[in-house]
């Protein structure tokens, strides 16, 4: 990868390269087929569609390559990370400035690949999507996927916390923060991953004579990267409410929801985080 571009990804914005890139490989098909078709006027020859889906297809996984190696930098990533510590204590007390108080706040690292906001808008150049902060410009977990996961859970135990975490009528007095990677112990913050789906599901039928093996390639966090999770909670709820919160709980429901998984395909292990003590040594 050419240091330009490196620099535009890292110190620039990833979400501006992804649309600037998308762009120029449009203009160039475009171009393409403008060609192709005076051609095929000329020499009254068939074009192939399939030329320009595995044109496409490549441009893709040619700059999902491009991040990846572009967060392999420790230099780049370093100073990444340090923003995005910068944004939760921000972010923090802001909250406390407005009646929260933080009641958990921990890093988890990743066990297993995470592949979150496989239809995020703001990387949608990519063949599949990853949740992506165009401000801090850096993979995040959204806080609705934290809360949503944890709350799950707690349904599914028939814990008392579900009911203060989805309040139906009200506001739920638990805030989730959106969780940034702020530390990564392998080298690279992303690496590539690939799906090979063998059958065209959107028609409805799936047919072994018919099987198609498709390989998408995409962009996930890597294994040993740590986020930070915070939790904060309204402090005008301990003055209405004479039960306490029994903090232990709600701490052991967030370790095991994130240990079963976050984000997509949790089914196949992805998505695993554990609040262990990790160190290089480990990876």
């Amino acid at each position: 990868m050419s240091l330009r571009n490196k620099l535009f990804i890292t110190r620039g914005n990833v979400v501006s390269f992804l649309k600037w890139k998308f762009i120029l490989k449009v203009e160039e098909q475009i171009r393409e087929m403008e060609e192709s078709r005076k051609e095929t006027i000329k020499r009254r020859r068939q074009v192939d569609g399939k030329d320009l889906k595995r044109s496409l297809s490549e441009f893709r996984y040619d700059i999902a390559k491009q991040l990846y190696e572009a967060y392999s930098s420790k230099e780049d990533i370093a100073i990444l990370l340090t923003e995005a510590k910068k944004l939760i204590d921000e972010s923090v007390k802001a909250l406390n400035e407005l009646g929260y108080t933080k009641i958990v706040d921990s890093n988890f690292i990743t066990l297993t690949p995470l592949a979150i906001g496989l239809h995020n808008p703001y990387t949608e150049p990519l063949e599949i999507s990853i949740a992506w902060d165009p401000y801090i410009n850096l993979p995040y977990i959204p806080a609705s996927s934290l809360k949503g996961a944890v709350a799950s859970l707690a349904w599914a135990d028939g814990s008392e916390l579900y009911d203060l975490l989805s309040k139906k009528d009200e506001a739920s007095p638990i805030v989730f923060l959106d969780s940034y990677p702020v530390e990564v112990f392998d080298k690279s913050l992303l690496a590539l991953d690939i799906i090979n789906p063998h059958y065209r599901e959107a028609e409805g039928k799936i047919s072994e004579p018919e099987s198609s093996p498709t390989p998408l390639r995409f962009l996930v966090v890597s294994k040993h990267v740590a986020f930070r999770v915070v939790i904060c909670i309204a402090k005008r709820w301990f003055t209405f409410h004479k039960q306490k919160l029994n903090l232990n709980e709600l701490t052991a429901l967030v370790s095991s929801a994130l240990s079963r998984g976050v984000g997509a395909k949790t089914s196949l292990g992805y998505g695993r985080l554990s609040q262990k003590h990790f160190t290089s040594a480990d990876s």
